[in-house]
């Protein structure tokens, strides 16, 4: 029963949150090529999960792209670090809702596009994603449409590979600029 009230204080806080932002002049069409800035947001949890996404991020550093990271651990591990900023339940608030400076600054971020690379959709990932700066959200599928611009659903059996493919793939078609075709 806590858990149900924390969890509705969760959602009038965000929304509460939401509904007092002026409309953001952020949010624009933004294409895969002409994308500078990326953040990833991910659940650092499981090792191999932590690679692929290191290494998708180097990836895209290669390509030239800015990319910052933001990971969640569900116990901050003491005497451990990691090459990304990283948050955990502690830096929650009473009602789910992260409060950390690594969060607020992640939020803060003018990003050309923000990915949650996650096959399902969290409280903490929709909440960041929400409430960011970034001209372009995406996210796995979830009920609450407020949280990205571009839902994808890929199997489960697919992964974090399959995720990231489709995305690809996704942004690639969408916002693809056209040239007017000539007369002859």
């Amino acid at each position: 029963m806590l858990k149900n009230l924390r969890l509705k204080f969760h959602f009038k806080a965000l929304h509460n949150e939401l509904n007092n932002r002026k409309p953001s002049k952020d949010r624009s069409a933004v294409t895969w090529k002409g994308a500078k800035s990326i953040g990833i947001l991910f659940d650092a949890n499981e090792p191999d999960h932590r690679k692929r996404i290191l290494k998708y991020a180097d990836e895209l550093r290669k390509k030239g792209k800015q990319v910052r990271l933001l990971g969640y651990l569900s116990q901050q591990q003491e005497g451990e670090e990691f090459p990304f900023r990283t948050f955990s339940p502690k830096d929650q608030d009473w009602r789910y809702c992260p409060k950390s400076e690594e969060v607020r600054e992640f939020m803060g971020q003018s990003f050309d596009l923000l990915f949650f690379l996650g096959l399902q959709s969290t409280l903490w990932s929709e909440y960041i994603a929400a409430l960011s700066k970034a001209k372009l959200r995406v996210g796995p599928s979830t009920e609450h449409t407020y949280a990205y611009d571009l839902m994808i659903e890929v199997p489960e059996k697919a992964g974090l590979p399959g995720f990231i493919t489709q995305m690809e793939n996704l942004l690639g078609k969408t916002n693809t600029p056209y040239e007017a075709a000539t007369a002859t």
